[in-house]
C-alpha cells in the first residue's frame, strides 16, 4: 500500500496534470466538470480524499472528442507527459482517456500480475441517455456490453489469488468460470470497447434530458438529470479553481446517497491495492 509521502506525492503530480487538462479545456472552450470521489474530495475535504490516489475529470462526448484531437498537440514538449486513449492504442483496456506523467509510478497490485502504470488522472466522456421505454432499451444494450468487457477483461482486472471469504471466493470462481463459456468476443476487448463507445454514443448529450457517465466506477448510478451538470460552477480543489457540476449536492447525492458529507469507517476506505514509486 502507499506510504503517506509518496500517495502525497501522487496527489500533487495528479493535481498539475488537472491544472493543465484545465488549461486546455479553457484555451479551446471545452466543457468538463470535477466528479466523483474528485468531485466529493472537493466538497468534503477542499481537495483530495486524503487515502485517495486517482482523479475523475468528465466532459460531454461531443468536448471529450475535441480534446483528444487537440491534446497531443497542446502536451507535446512536455517531458514525461503523454495522452492514451482507446482511439489512439488498440492495446489500450479502459474506455476513458488518462493524460500520464512518468515522473510517478504506480504498482497495480490490483490482479493476477502486477502492472507497472505511470502516475494519470482519467478524462472520461459523458453520453446522452433517454428517458421511458428507450431507456430500459438502452440500458439493456450497454449492460450487455459491460458483460462483454467484463468477460474480455476477467483476468486482466481480477486478483483471482486473492482471499475474499468463502462467498467472495466463490463468486469470483463462478465469474471466472462464466467468463470462460460465456465469451463470444474472446479477449478482443479493443473490439469490445469500441461497440460499448458506439452503443453510449447512440443519445447525443446535447439532445438528451439525461446524461451518463458510464466508465466511471459506479457505471449506472452515475445517471443525472443533464441540468444538473448544466454549464457548471467554480469549485475550489486544492487551492485551485476547476469546475463542477451546477447542482453539486444532487449529483453526490445520487452517486454516494444523502449522507455523502460523512467519511466512512476507515475499514471501508476505498484504495486501489498499488504500491507508488516517485522518481528522484
Amino acid at each position: 500500500m502507499a506510504t503517506d509521502s509518496n500517495l502525497r506525492k501522487l496527489q500533487l503530480t495528479e493535481l498539475a496534470l488537472m491544472q493543465d487538462f484545465d488549461r486546455m479545456c479553457k484555451k479551446h472552450g471545452l466543457r468538463y466538470y470535477l466528479l466523483g470521489g474528485t468531485l466529493l474530495g472537493a466538497v468534503r475535504h477542499g481537495g483530495f480524499i486524503p487515502w485517495d490516489d486517482d482523479v475523475d475529470l468528465c466532459m460531454p462526448r461531443e468536448d471529450y472528442m475535441r480534446f483528444l484531437e487537440i491534446a497531443p498537440a497542446e502536451l507535446a514538449g512536455k517531458p514525461g507527459i503523454g495522452l492514451v486513449s482507446v482511439y489512439s492504442d488498440e492495446t489500450y483496456r479502459q474506455g476513458m482517456a488518462k493524460i500520464t506523467d512518468s515522473s510517478v509510478q504506480v504498482i497495480n497490485r490490483s490482479a493476477n500480475e502486477d502492472r507497472y502504470e505511470e502516475a494519470w488522472i482519467d478524462i472520461i466522456p459523458m453520453d446522452g441517455f433517454p428517458t421511458g421505454f428507450a431507456a430500459v432499451a438502452h440500458k439493456i444494450r450497454l449492460m450487455f456490453w459491460r458483460v462483454m468487457d467484463c468477460t474480455a477483461e476477467f483476468d486482466y482486472v481480477i486478483d483471482t489469488k486473492r482471499d475474499r471469504g468463502f462467498v467472495g471466493n466463490l463468486m469470483v470462481k463462478a465469474i471466472g468460470l462464466f467468463s470462460k463459456v460465456v465469451r463470444p468476443y474472446g479477449d478482443d476487448f479493443h473490439r469490445v470497447l469500441m461497440n460499448t463507445e458506439n452503443c453510449l454514443r447512440r443519445y447525443a448529450y446535447d439532445e438528451s434530458p439525461r446524461a451518463i457517465n458510464l466508465h466511471a466506477a459506479r457505471g449506472f448510478r452515475e445517471i443525472f438529470d443533464r441540468e444538473w451538470l448544466g454549464e457548471g460552477r467554480p469549485v475550489m480543489f486544492e487551492g485551485v479553481e476547476f469546475v463542477a457540476p451546477a447542482n453539486i449536492e444532487a449529483v453526490l447525492t445520487a452517486i454516494y446517497g444523502p449522507d455523502y458529507m460523512t467519511p466512512p469507517p476507515e475499514g471501508e476506505r476505498n484504495w486501489h491495492n498499488s504500491e507508488i514509486i516517485v522518481s528522484e
